[in-house]
């Protein structure tokens, strides 16, 4: 038995591993070659709306334009001759990522593979969107990877076949990773693979739990209703993006924090001990200059202004909005620095001083998300957009960060 006969024999054991949607993943004998190919599983074959919207996915599949698309064609009998409905599918060795999961559970522990295929899920789900077409179902049993490299694979496409009038007797016990409007035949758009990857992150980190930094991500984009969900692919990969470069930051003066606190009780380790009392005097509360009570709306003094009508605005108009805009950004900047003073309190101050640093890394992942919430909510309020507002987010916060750590060391 060479190679990949005891692959296949391997693999032919753990059948629940090759369960796609459509059908049974498998490799077949032909001739003395190994040929990947799908049998449709009975159930769906005897379908006439379903071979319909398979022969349609056949004949687009060759147009599809991404390194993550598998390519396959209608044709070929079982293994025992029965004429029977199959897809041949082009050559290579893939395997299920559920099995690449079972059989290197390690995996999920290594950070550049999970948000590597993370990653390659985003680009292949986006670039299948720019078609028209939406692949529903993301579950690690429905997705291959190819073996040697672990790139991620896509087949068949749920969005040929909506027109099925029971959606569950197609995704059977993989329904969980579908949007509830496909099985309830509402109306689909990208939201319904946003539902689905959030869905396949969660399974990533089924063992360890979700990290802090994607948890929020991955509530919104599992919300039940389309609305409560991210619009777009786009807008939850940044909302990825400005989190994890939040977090950045905010590790980043931790561990300057940690070390500064380190320093500073080596120091008084060795200073004779005293038993005077401490005193610490409160800190003067600032005078709030409340741009809205002072008549100042962002949404009816701003407005949205789209950007292929900004042009056609005079100059007199355009001044005005220049200033409208600075306005908006003063109350972001003020209103965030307060909130991050508030926030950033609760990381640096002497309570903390001799906590472990597992801790004091689980208090600054609450602030960093506590942090992220109040940017977003303020932004939307000033009607700034999400890239300026994390900019300026991350400028205060570094101030205000460096501020409360020069006072940790004097003190």
């Amino acid at each position: 038995m060479n190679y990949d006969e005891l692959l296949s024999a391997r693999d032919s054991e753990r059948g629940t591993f090759s369960q796609l949607v459509i059908g049974k993943f498998v490799r077949r004998n032909v001739d003395g070659k190994y040929v990947n190919a799908v049998d449709i599983y009975d159930r769906l074959a005897d379908n006439i709306l379903f071979e319909e919207g398979l022969r349609q996915e056949c004949k687009a599949v060759g147009t599809i334009k991404s390194p993550h698309q598998l390519k396959f064609m209608l044709g070929g009998d079982d293994v025992k001759g029965n004429t029977r409905l199959t897809l041949v599918v082009e050559r290579g060795v893939f395997i299920p990522l559920s099995q690449l999961l079972y059989d290197t559970p390690s995996l999920v522990a290594r950070n550049e593979f999970v948000n590597g295929i993370i990653r390659q899920a985003f680009d292949a789900l986006k670039t299948l969107h720019a078609q028209g077409i939406y692949h529903v179902c993301l579950a690690p049993q429905n997705v291959l990877t190819r073996r040697g490299d672990n790139q991620l694979m896509l087949l068949s496409h749920g969005s040929y076949y909506l027109n099925l009038s029971d959606q569950r007797e197609l995704y059977g016990d993989l329904e969980s990773f579908v949007a509830p409007e496909v099985i309830s035949h509402g109306a689909v758009d990208e939201r319904c693979d946003v539902f689905t990857l959030g869905k396949f992150i969660e399974s990533l980190y089924a063992m360890s739990g979700v990290p802090g930094s994607l948890r929020r991500v991955v509530r919104k984009a599992t919300e039940v209703l389309p609305e409560d969900r991210y619009s777009s692919l786009e807008e939850m990969e940044k909302a990825i993006s400005r989190i994890r470069s939040l977090r950045h930051t905010l590790f980043t003066f931790a561990a300057a924090i940690v070390v500064a606190l380190a320093i500073v009780g080596a120091y008084f380790s060795m200073m004779p001990e005293q038993n005077d009392m401490e005193y610490v005097k409160p800190v003067a509360k600032e005078s709030v200059d409340e741009f809205l009570d002072e008549g100042f709306d962002p949404v009816t003094e701003l407005g949205f202004i789209r950007n292929d009508t900004a042009t056609t605005l005079t100059p007199e108009q355009q001044k005005k909005l220049e200033e409208y805009e600075k306005k908006a950004e003063a109350i972001f900047r003020k209103r965030f620095e307060r909130e991050a003073d508030r926030i950033l309190s609760k990381v640096y101050n002497s309570s903390n001083m001799g906590v472990g640093e597992t801790k004091f890394m689980s208090a600054s992942q609450k602030a960093l998300e506590e942090l992220t919430k109040v940017q977003e909510e303020i932004a939307s309020q000033t009607t700034m957009s999400g890239a300026k507002s994390q900019l300026i987010a991350t400028e205060i916060i570094e101030k205000v960060a460096n501020a409360k750590k020069d006072a940790m060391t004097k003190k």
